[in-house]
């Protein structure tokens, strides 16, 4: 019996699944976060070895004949990084090299098995990723907080700070957004207090404020409603970026904390890359299985063939 394994990495924790052939699931594993360049090589590759080997389990590692490691930084992290991947695959006895591929292909393979789309992720950022034979072709946006993540959970929050300042000084119209920030941030909701705390934390720490304006805008808040739609607007026009009808696209997988919640912000974008490019649209799922996948089809070659 023949066997594959998958693995998501990322900042926080890492995923690994073993599966059959056939697609059964045999075994999984957990670690933290191994993105090289965030934790360094060495703690990178130990944490990716305690996940896989809980994956893998008593199964003889002899019988992996694929192996897909999707890293979050792993692409772009050079020759180190690629050689300690190829001794972890000796160490670990694999019956095959490991493929190592970026986190937006896991990503897009875990919500469709089509090879070609877009990739929509709207989480703490945001970047929208053209993928073509399971490969990663181009991006727009992905610049970070600072410069872009137009549309993201840090965006959002930011806006929702924004909104509570703007009412508490009369600049801008009453929203139960400075109730709900200002219960989050200060204990009373005051400009010097709520920039005081805001510049206190660390610039993403924002992003955790997006589920209060999913929240007011679920409840007939017009200022959150509005923010909800131009989020809407600006991940869309990142889409339009990539022209994905002239591309030929018809399928876009949505991942991301922001997108996978249900709620206003979700059904907007999804209709709107129906309407506007003839997108259809499903959540990613599990990013494990969607390395597992892109390993049961033969995707990528051995570890030096990296792909970004």
């Amino acid at each position: 019996m023949r066997h594959v394994v998958g693995v998501d990495a990322g900042g926080s924790h890492t995923r690994a699944v073993l599966v059959q052939t056939s697609g059964e699931v045999l075994g999984t594993g957990r670690a933290g976060g191994a993105n090289p360049v965030a934790h360094g090589i060495g703690n990178a590759v130990a944490q990716l070895e305690i996940a896989l080997r809980q994956a893998i389990g008593t199964v003889p590692a002899e019988s992996v004949s694929a192996c897909v490691l999707g890293v979050a930084g792993g692409p772009t992290s050079g020759e180190p990084f690629l050689r300690a991947l190829g001794e972890l695959a000796r160490r670990l006895g694999l019956g095959c090299a490991c493929t190592l591929v970026s986190d937006s292909e896991v990503a897009f393979a875990a919500g469709t098995s089509a090879a070609d789309g877009v990739l929509l992720i709207a989480g703490t950022g945001a970047v929208v990723v053209e993928i073509r034979a399971h490969r990663k072709i181009r991006h727009v946006d992905g610049d970070g907080w600072l410069l872009g993540d137009a549309g993201s959970g840090f965006w959002l929050g930011r806006q929702a700070v924004r909104a509570a300042l703007a009412a508490l000084d009369g600049r801008g119209a009453p929203t139960r957004l400075l109730a709900e920030v200002a219960g989050e941030l200060v204990a009373a909701p005051t400009s010097e207090g709520l920039r005081a705390a805001a510049y206190g934390r660390p610039p993403l720490a924002l992003a955790r404020l997006a589920p209060l304006v999913t929240g007011a805008a679920l409840a007939g808040d017009e200022v959150a409603d509005r923010i909800i739609r131009r989020a809407a607007d600006l991940l869309l026009a990142s889409v339009g970026a990539l022209d994905p009808v002239t591309a030929g696209h018809t399928r876009a997988v949505l991942a991301g904390g922001v997108l996978l919640a249900p709620g206003p912000l979700a059904e907007l974008v999804t209709a709107g890359l129906a309407d506007r490019f003839g997108l259809t649209a499903r959540p990613a799922g599990d990013t494990a299985l969607g390395a597992a996948r892109l390993a049961l089809s033969g995707v990528g070659g051995p570890v030096g063939g990296t792909r970004e």
